[in-house]
């Protein structure tokens, strides 16, 4: 049975954390907002977007200069990724870098697989993800496959799974989608993956909804 999105993404975290607090050099601050970021993260976009006094407060009433520190030294180890959706926008957005997933015995051996740059530890782009339904892959989508309940999700199917998810996501479930894909692509063919697979139910719905009106508003 495959598991649902949000769990899948919950182990990814659970790794990355582990890999923040035991391996890597991060300071105890930036230990800290790295547990925040992860306890925020949108399991459709892969990131977050606490504002700097938010996570000030969540810090323990630290400055907002700690903030900007502790975050780009986990920019600098590689730990995260932060973003700035477009000029206009004062909302930084903070992804995690989740490391590789082990290769799991058990699952068919054709997966997706990712590039390899620098330490495959930590470099791993988080919105490169990869799913236990899915096989060899680009970014891009081009020429993915992936086991679904025997049958397999093609991108050139990816029009027909869009008015799907559009339903499932309510009355403005194409302007949802439209705005999702405007911010990154890639998240809006997660998406398509993950139902093809049967992975999205009540809370990733409200997950990409949640994201979706926070696009909205920057």
């Amino acid at each position: 049975m495959t598991a649902p999105l949000n769990q899948v993404i919950s182990r990814q975290k659970a790794r990355w954390l582990k890999f923040v607090m035991h391996e890597s050099k991060a300071s105890a601050t930036e230990k800290c907002l790295a547990y925040t970021i992860a306890d925020a993260l949108n399991c459709v976009t892969l990131d977050c977007w606490p504002s700097q006094p938010r996570l000030a407060r969540l810090l323990g009433g630290v400055s907002v200069r700690t903030v900007q520190r502790a975050a780009r030294g986990l920019e600098q180890l590689g730990l995260i990724t932060i973003r700035r959706p477009d000029a206009h926008s004062a909302a930084l957005r903070y992804a995690p870098r989740f490391p590789k997933e082990p290769r799991d015995k058990t699952v068919h051996e054709a997966r997706q697989h990712c590039r390899g740059e620098g330490d495959t530890n930590v470099r791993e782009s988080s919105l490169e993800i990869l799913f236990e339904s899915s096989s060899t892959a680009s970014p891009s989508g081009r020429g993915r496959k992936g086991p679904v309940d025997g049958s397999f999700y093609s991108p050139l199917e990816r029009g027909r799974v869009e008015v799907e998810l559009a339903d499932r996501l309510g009355r403005d479930g194409m302007q949802i989608l439209e705005r999702l894909g405007a911010y990154d692509d890639r998240v809006v063919e997660r998406l398509c993956r993950a139902h093809a697979a049967g992975q999205l139910g009540d809370s990733e719905l409200h997950a990409a909804r949640l994201a979706a009106k926070q696009l909205l508003w920057k």
